[in-house]
């Protein structure tokens, strides 16, 4: 990488044949050296941005004239998963030539920590400096954790402020050791400080004025096709949250943005800001206003070192592309590019407009992305689970192994339902914009073997056309407007059925177990979908009667 020099000689500079004397120099040299050698010196500000080490997980913070780089350092070889040692800090003052100040500190820095220093973030109140960082905790909490470090300077040193950890896996249980990684902190306006962080839920919990302790319950939040990295920030009174996206789509994570008037919420979905980064399956954002301007500083694979360690997901390099906004505070999309921030931005190019269709007349499509639901609003005729979020905590959409274009429940009521809504828990997927169709069918089996044919009691062959836009884990409700009455008869078995195209919805099953639902199982395609221990399961559904 390129480092910043305390002062530029120039050869304009001494008396005329001196002058005359290096420039021909220069020349003749120029002439000399192969045109490879020539253009293998990056442009300042170009892709990758550090070239000395690997880095990823980039945190910029801006003290005064200074941007200061925070990031985590790959040392993964081969095949190897992630290896991660360290953090360390660039500094620069044009954001084109970064000076290394080497590693600020490392996971066994906490004492209760055992290794893997993944993403971090540093800010700064009242003159100090503290640094958010994910961690493997000892034993005595297993799993990841969120400690933080207190420095009196930007370049540290940094140490331990609480002896413990901020949040450990204990904290939110759930069924992943990984929940607890990729810490953001914004502090707001009016002194409030806001922690957010997770891997595959995001939490959120204001942080007390001594910037290391919580202050308040852990809450969860729904963003669509949430993944992990969340940056937060704020401009011109909105909030934003911007993070890696579509994992549970089975894609590459791409980077996505929401917005709200309060860190508490409702969140808007805004979209995709980017697709995946190159050579790497992971994608972290930064987002950073500097002197006038903003930029997103991202992270690829696409970094070669001079020894020939070649860049991976587990390789990764700390990259930097413009950013701006819309008339309406949008993030504009933005491509990935070699260039970077050598060349001036290109014309804004504006958000594509997403038109999502019309649902049939016969159903009213009801979104609610409220959080994380552990119960179903009223009371169901029937429900496959009592607590959809902690107990369906696995997704499967129409993106399992290759695709699906078939999601189907089979149930046999225990009683007579005069249907009036199905809710299910969903979320995660793009909506049906961009020519992605979504059907909900709803069929008695009869004497039908399997989940295939019956007749269908919602309209014509397939069912009803559903319009949905995105909208984070949360219930998906059809209120039922047909012009017959749908009655489900006791005793009777039916399929509930979702067709669409790969990536429109990512919906929620359950373990079956037969003291709560009997007689029902999930299929993907046709064949019945099962958990890793090969049991049968449901999706995670409730039916309303009138």
């Amino acid at each position: 990488m390129r480092q910043e020099s305390k002062s530029r000689g120039s050869v304009g500079s001494g008396p005329a044949p001196l002058r005359t004397w290096i420039a021909r120099g220069a020349l003749l040299l120029c002439l000399a050296l192969p045109a490879s050698l020539l253009a293998a010196e990056p442009a300042p500000g170009s892709n990758p941005l550090l070239r000395d080490v690997f880095t990823a997980d980039p945190a910029p913070l801006v003290v005064g004239d200074t941007a200061y780089l925070y990031v985590g350092h790959d040392e993964a070889k081969g095949d190897e998963f992630f290896r991660m040692n360290d953090w360390r800090v660039y500094s620069s003052r044009d954001l084109k030539h970064w000076t290394s100040h080497g590693a600020i500190m490392k996971p066994t820095d906490f004492r209760w920590a055992v290794g893997e220093a993944w993403a971090a973030q540093a800010v700064q109140r009242n003159g100090r400096f503290y640094f958010y960082a994910t961690v493997t905790h000892d034993n005595s909490h297993p799993g990841r954790a969120i400690g933080v470090a207190v420095a009196d300077n930007p370049l540290g040193p940094f140490k331990d402020a609480r002896g413990s950890a901020l949040v450990n896996e204990q904290m939110t249980p759930g069924p992943y050791g990984w929940d607890d990684i990729d810490p953001t902190v914004l502090v707001d306006d009016d002194g409030t400080a806001w922690l957010a962080w997770g891997n595959p839920v995001l939490h959120m919990a204001r942080l007390k004025p001594n910037m290391t302790e919580l202050d308040g319950p852990i809450e969860t939040i729904a963003l669509p096709n949430y993944t992990e990295g969340p940056w937060l920030s704020k401009r011109k009174g909105l909030y934003y949250l911007t993070y890696a996206a579509m994992a549970h789509q089975g894609e590459w994570e791409h980077l996505a943005y929401a917005t709200a008037p309060n860190p508490r919420g409702p969140w808007t979905y805004g979209g995709l800001i980017t697709g995946p980064a190159k050579n790497s399956f992971t994608i972290h954002p930064g987002l950073l206003d500097f002197k006038g301007r903003s930029y997103l500083i991202y992270h690829n694979g696409a970094l070669t070192l001079p020894d020939g360690q070649t860049g991976a997901t587990t390789r990764r390099s700390v990259t930097i592309e413009y950013l701006r906004y819309g008339a309406d505070g949008g993030i504009l999309p933005i491509t990935q590019t070699e260039a970077g921030i050598s060349v001036p931005p290109p014309p804004a190019a504006p958000a594509p407009a997403v038109d999502y269709g019309r649902s049939d007349p016969a159903v009213r499509v009801q979104q609610f992305a409220q959080g994380y639901p552990n119960a179903w609003p009223g009371a169901p005729a029937l429900a496959s689970v009592a607590d959809p979020f902690n107990q369906a905590p696995e997704p499967v959409g129409f993106n399992r192994d290759g695709g699906l274009s078939r999601i189907a429940q089979t149930f046999v009521p225990p009683a007579d339902i005069t249907l009036a809504r199905i809710s299910l828990y969903a979320g995660d997927g793009l909506g049906t914009g961009d020519g992605r169709s979504l059907r909900l069918s709803l069929r008695d089996l009869g004497d039908v073997e399997g989940v295939d044919g019956g007749t269908e009691l919602l309209g014509g062959p397939g069912g009803l056309a559903i319009a949905y836009q995105p909208q984070g884990a949360g219930l998906l409700s059809f209120e039922l407007a047909t012009a017959k009455p749908v009655l489900l008869k006791a005793g009777r078995r039916y399929v509930l059925e979702l067709s669409s195209e790969r990536k429109a919805l990512t919906v929620y099953p359950r373990a079956s177990r037969g003291d709560v639902y009997a007689a029902g199982v999930a299929f993907g395609d046709g064949q019945p979908l099962k958990d890793k221990s090969g049991a049968a399961i449901d999706l995670a559904f409730a039916l309303y009667g009138r």
